[in-house]
């Protein structure tokens, strides 16, 4: 049990919140460095709000990168300045679901099991939030003393949300400034005063005050969860009159996850995982991903699985944005699951050897033939750049021919990069009217997905045929672990001397929401994380124009991928990042010139 005060001010503008976050001395307190988290509640409660009225809150709170926990909140109501004391008993989630939880031993259970069954409890809204935390330590052993949350958050019920931003500045133990003053220093510097309600209660108010729902009429059933089924590389889809769909429930959390599952495809103990959820953004769908890590070894197709439709998940990913497959709850979780696979942290099937396609004796191309004239011009440039990806794969071709073709892709990659991308995510942060940079999300998560499922077919043909070709002929891949010494010390002195003078090294991820990036351009980054912290450090480096895609190491026949080589330098260069779980990928800095 966690015995806590805590003030929580709504803040009225994302301007403000970033600058009472930025700083080495934020409210003048010297915070340790930021680190950025994103966090679902979903809180629970009776029909009749039982634990409402005995002032307690129920919670199924999932992090990114962390393991479900189910959270109980007991408390007094806020004071005059608006503090508030409370115990906050917290649990591991069995299953990553509430009610298996609940029903055990742990302090949270006892508490709940007090006061109602758990089995009566169902979702009455949930949270998403974007959050910037900084903590103050103090004492012999440096604990935590004060946490600093600041936080964007969208609050969702029965198919309404409303976003909002607030800080809250928690107490752990004694020591360092007091809550009472920061409060003051908060009223008489930037104007913001306790309005008394907790962020749950700042939650219904803000959806009642907008008029998206009364508090007595919100739907327990309101939030989006989806369900990725894959097998033998087909992405398992519901087929409706305006197109396929990826499938949903309005639910959340496991018990939803597996009432889908098994409406879908049978068995009530498939194994599930819940994979994020979508990133929260006008213009995109939010929706809670799960998954069947192994479908294979418990679905029968021909049973189970026939109301889906299976699609080869490479031609999702092409073809996404075309009319059949413009839904916007699976735009946005093949972005996430696109993403997910950056950082290997996705189940995968591999694709069988006929493309992938489960035999489930439909007709073997669900997809009907896509026109480009029907795409706005910037992903007309993308379905482009296919005949280059053919050629690549195209065994009938020699291996230099082929070759040739794997850079003029990449050339033509970076030209979209540069061009589209860049711009799309410069009018993004414009200050555009909501519709447009709408426009300009959907516009920019379609890019990403479409350059995704190239890449992805590039890397797989490079891997599976052109590199042992390449090795048949005594030129040998490698990546930084494969070198010796030696090696490494040679092509970091030439990549020293004959590239990274046309290149840009950025600073350490700075103590803000953004980076420091530098003027637009491609990039290749290195995103790392410590074992055991939530925070993240980003390095990354803007490419010159004529940057290759590999270097030799100089004397050997041994070749490097240019990533590679930026992964050694920074290694080289910091090397505490190699006792850190890091991850690379290729992205665009800076704001496009808007014409």
């Amino acid at each position: 049990m966690i015995q806590e005060t805590e003030l929580s001010l709504y803040v009225p503008s994302p301007e403000l919140i970033v600058r009472l976050a930025s700083g080495d001395k934020p409210l003048g307190i010297r915070a340790g460095p930021p680190r950025i988290r994103s966090i679902r509640e979903t809180f629970f409660d009776t029909p009749d709000h039982v634990l409402r009225t005995r002032g307690m809150t129920c919670q199924l709170r999932q992090v990114e990168g962390e393991e479900p926990a189910v959270v109980v909140t007991v408390g007094e109501g806020p004071d005059s300045e608006g503090i508030t004391s409370r115990s906050r008993l917290t649990a591991a989630a069995i299953g990553a679901g509430v009610f298996e939880t609940l029903r055990g031993d742990s302090e949270a259970a006892l508490q709940i099991q007090q006061f109602v069954v758990p089995t009566s409890l169902r979702p009455q809204i949930a949270l998403d939030i974007q959050r910037l935390g900084r903590v103050y330590r103090g004492g012999l052993f440096l604990k935590p003393v004060l946490l600093f949350f600041f936080d964007r958050i969208m609050a969702q019920v029965g198919g309404a949300s409303s976003v909002f931003h607030e800080l809250s500045i928690r107490r752990r133990r004694e020591g360092g400034p007091m809550i009472r003053d920061l409060a003051q220093q908060l009223r008489d510097e930037f104007h913001l005063f306790p309005d008394g309600l907790s962020r749950l209660q700042r939650s219904y108010r803000l959806l009642a005050v907008e008029q998206k729902g009364a508090v007595p009429g919100l739907s327990p059933y309101g939030l989006s969860l989806a369900l990725s089924v894959f097998s033998q590389g087909s992405l398992g889809l519901v087929e409706r009159d305006d197109g396929l769909h990826i499938p949903t429930f309005r639910g959340s959390g496991e018990d939803a996850a597996r009432a889908l599952s098994s409406d879908l495809i049978g068995g009530d103990d498939l194994p599930l995982q819940r994979l994020g959820t979508t990133e929260p953004r006008e213009g995109r769908a939010v929706a809670e991903l799960w998954t069947v890590p192994d479908p294979s070894s418990s679905l029968d197709l021909a049973s189970g699985g026939s109301s889906l439709t299976w699609v080869p998940w490479h031609s999702v990913l092409e073809q996404a944005g075309q009319p059949c497959l413009k839904d916007p709850t699976l735009i946005a979780t093949l972005l996430l699951l696109t993403r997910k696979k950056l950082l290997g942290q996705l189940p995968w099937i591999e694709a069988s050897e006929k493309a992938g396609m489960v035999d489930t004796g439909n007709d073997p191309s669900p997809l009907s033939p896509s026109d480009p004239m029907e795409l706005p011009v910037e992903l007309q440039r993308v379905a482009a750049l296919i005949p280059f990806l053919e050629a690549v794969e195209d065994k009938s071709r020699t291996l230099q021919s082929r070759l040739e073709s794997v850079s003029k892709l990449s050339a033509e990659l970076d030209r979209v990069f540069l061009q589209d991308v860049t711009r799309a995510k410069g009018r993004m942060l414009s200050d555009d009217p909501i519709e447009v940079e709408t426009q300009q999300v959907q516009l920019a998560d379609l890019l990403s997905i479409r350059i995704r499922g190239i890449t992805d077919r590039v890397h797989g043909c490079f891997e599976k045929e052109l590199a042992p070709e390449l090795e048949s002929l005594g030129i040998h891949f490698r990546s930084w672990a494969g070198l010796t010494d030696p090696q490494r010390q040679a092509i970091l002195n030439a990549f020293r001397q004959s590239h990274l003078p046309s290149m840009q090294v950025a600073s350490e991820w700075q103590p803000s929401f953004i980076p420091d990036m530098p003027q637009a351009g491609c990039a290749i980054g290195i995103l790392a994380r410590q074992s055991g912290s939530n925070g993240a450090r980003l390095f990354h480096l803007v490419l010159g124009k004529e940057s290759p895609s590999f270097l030799p190491v100089s004397g050997t026949t041994i070749v490097l991928p240019l990533a590679e080589v930026i992964r050694g330098y920074f290694l080289t260069e910091i090397p505490e990042l190699g006792k850190d779980q890091h991850n690379m990928f290729r992205f665009t800095t800076g704001t496009a010139t808007i014409r």
